[in-house]
């Protein structure tokens, strides 16, 4: 009886195991080509065998002609092994493999190497034949964390932040000295806009001795992860230094010049206009081009090193420069509040009559973020 049941199971299946078995072998043929083909670097075969659709899945993804570019361009030894392979039919037109392939040589350095590539294969049959559609490649791993990426978030539309810092004296003089600030930064699509205002008061006897003022809008708009465009606009008081008031506007161009954590580093370079009320010596109003940059370093989890040079020179005037240097050590104490620590430079190459060419600020402050 058994018999009789088994027989005719056995009849049934078998054309259906022969149909996996030899699409199976279909598909090992299929890799075994291209494995070849990319050891030869042959790329007659590698037309024959990618679809034209071809993609290599990836951030970002790779096409096909490039895909050709690599294979032929790089190094891969002279031999390859395909192990752990395995083949199932979505259907009779599509089929996915996957499969450990190790080639003998660093496809960069072309120094003698094991390279292993976890692959995962998408076959499209055409004709008679199969052409690969998509391929998506990966080192093997040991953990189960390697098959997560862990990113920074993307950053919030609107953040901005205020500070406080107070120096008071009393006795024989009474002094103080108050400073405040705020920024906020907005990032709509590509754009980003950042605003900033501070003011720093000083006052000997309750005699107001000296007071600044700078506001500035700075926004911009990104063209590629490195590279974009800006304009600026600042208006300074800076009785410090013997200006009633300053306006400048500029636009230019920003480069991402470094980003290899903890350290980045940003430049940019512009052209615009300045005008410049003085308590002495008369007005200036001149064009100019500027330069800055942006240090960032990542001391540790809670401590920030940030340095921002800008330099502006007068157009046909080499000796009419300012330069500013900001310097500020920031570290984090809640998620909200962190203290800041701050060595502010300006120097005027040609002061206004009366008052030095450079002055100096030092300061602490509780920064609040929101």
């Amino acid at each position: 009886m058994l018999r009789s049941i088994l027989l005719p199971l056995l009849l049934t299946l078998s054309p259906l195991l022969a149909s996996a078995q030899s699409l199976e072998d279909e598909l090992r043929a299929a890799e075994q080509q291209l494995a070849a083909a990319l050891v030869a670097k042959d790329a007659t075969a590698f037309e024959r065998l990618l679809a034209p659709g071809f993609v290599l899945r990836g951030a970002p993804d790779v096409s096909r002609a490039v895909w050709i570019k690599n294979a032929i361009a790089m190094c891969w030894g002279d031999r390859f092994d395909i192990s752990e392979f395995s083949a199932s039919g979505q259907t009779d037109q599509v089929a996915v493999v996957s499969l450990l392939l190790t080639t003998a040589q660093d496809p960069v350095t072309c120094e003698p190497a094991v390279i292993r590539s976890l692959i995962t294969d998408v076959w499209v049959r055409e004709g008679t034949g199969w052409r690969l559609a998509l391929r998506h490649s990966t080192p093997p791993a040991e953990s189960v964390a390697a098959q997560f990426a862990k990113l920074d978030p993307p950053p919030p539309l609107w953040e901005g932040s205020a500070e406080l810092s107070l120096v008071a004296t009393g006795g024989n003089t009474d002094t103080q000295t108050l400073g405040a600030g705020a920024s906020v930064t907005w990032r709509p699509g590509p754009w980003t806009t950042r605003g900033r205002a501070a003011f720093v008061r000083s006052a000997t006897d309750d005699a107001v001795t000296a007071e600044s003022l700078v506001a500035e809008l700075r926004p911009s708009r990104a063209l590629s992860p490195r590279a974009e465009v800006y304009a600026r606009g600042e208006y300074l008081v800076d009785r410090f230094s013997g200006i009633d008031n300053r306006t400048t506007v500029d636009a230019g161009f920003g480069w991402l010049l470094f980003e290899r954590k903890p350290h980045t580093l940003k430049v940019d370079g512009g052209v615009g206009v300045t005008r410049e009320a003085r308590l002495a010596g008369g007005d200036e109003t001149f064009r100019a081009a500027t330069a800055g940059a942006v240090y960032t370093w990542q001391i540790a989890p809670t401590a920030t090193l940030n340095e921002q040079p800008l330099l502006s020179v007068a157009f046909g005037e080499a000796g009419n420069w300012r330069l500013q240097n900001s310097l500020n050590l920031t570290v984090t104490m809640t998620r909200r509040l962190s203290v800041r620590l701050a060595h502010e430079l300006k120097r005027i190459n040609r002061p206004v009559p009366g008052f030095r060419r450079m002055d100096t600020v030092l300061s602490a402050a509780l920064v609040a973020r929101f």
